[in-house]
């Protein structure tokens, strides 16, 4: 835990971990993370309070403006039991769809868009309103210059900040792999734009996973000179104020222990990666 100064909860500040009951808000888990980040002298990350996946089933069956008022009443609920402990929440997480290439963006055809398909404003805007202080972050995959949806998520962020919606930040959230990783000047480049835009960035949810020749000798080189570029691409750019990785050791990770895709090993010693990233610290 010394080699952090920052946390976030996997899963414990999500939707359906807070109010897998309609009405009834259960911050336990969501708080005992927050009181041991608390406790190592750590910030602490919201994530994330609107997201399709993770939802209470009550929500996907509402009509449309049921569905508007539960989600306006969450957010608020939810900002207003952490106003002056979590500073920054991913308020929205992954509602660009996978099929959009960069010219323009497609809306994920969730249960949320289907029924409600400006919940993206309403859930940004009632955000501002409950805590006018805390940033305001979207956050999504595929966001790192290797696909054309990064440039497709740069073009929603300036629509949003066009139409004057509230938002602060953007998470990249950065699951690439060996196979598929991207340049440094195009993560670079990436990160300025969005700095020029105005808005934060936070890597947030880094991991290198190793998809095949995984015992090769320098496959831990290999993945640390993929951190260490996401990382310098951050150094290189003022706006970019948060670099989080998804888990500590390998058997932790949502990829798998064999894909070798974090900083500690699965018996927490730290890798060549951890060394690397450090050394570039």
């Amino acid at each position: 835990m010394k080699a952090f100064n920052y946390m976030v909860a996997e899963n414990a500040c999500k939707f359906v971990s807070i109010q897998g009951n309609k009405g009834q808000f259960n911050f336990n888990d969501c708080d005992n993370h927050l009181k041991k980040a608390q406790e190592l002298g750590m910030d602490f990350r919201g994530h994330a309070l609107i997201w399709h996946s993770m939802a209470p089933q009550w929500l996907e069956y509402e009509d449309a403006n049921t569905m508007k008022n539960s989600i306006i009443n969450h957010i608020t609920t939810v900002l207003k039991h952490y106003e002056g402990k979590i500073d920054t929440w991913d308020v929205v997480n992954e509602a660009i769809d996978d099929s959009s290439n960069g010219n323009g963006w497609n809306m994920r055809k969730s249960f949320l868009y289907n029924k409600v398909p400006n919940f993206i404003d309403i859930a940004f805007q009632t955000a501002r309103q409950v805590s006018p202080r805390t940033k305001l972050f979207y956050n999504d995959y595929n966001t790192e210059g290797i696909w054309g949806k990064s440039e497709s998520v740069y073009q929603f962020v300036a629509d949003l900040k066009r139409r004057n919606i509230p938002i602060d930040g953007v998470g990249i959230q950065y699951h690439v792999s060996l196979e598929n990783n991207p340049r440094f000047d195009k993560i670079n480049d990436l990160i300025s734009r969005y700095c020029k835009l105005g808005v934060e960035v936070h890597i947030t949810e880094m991991d290198v996973s190793c998809d095949r020749n995984c015992w090769a000798s320098d496959v831990e080189q290999q993945q640390g000179k993929v951190f260490t570029n996401a990382l310098q691409a951050c150094l290189n750019n003022s706006c970019c104020t948060g670099f989080l990785v998804w888990g500590i050791g390998d058997n932790d990770s949502w990829i798998g222990g064999d894909k070798k895709g974090l900083l500690f090993d699965s018996n927490y010693q730290p890798k060549s990666q951890y060394t690397a990233v450090l050394n570039l610290l």
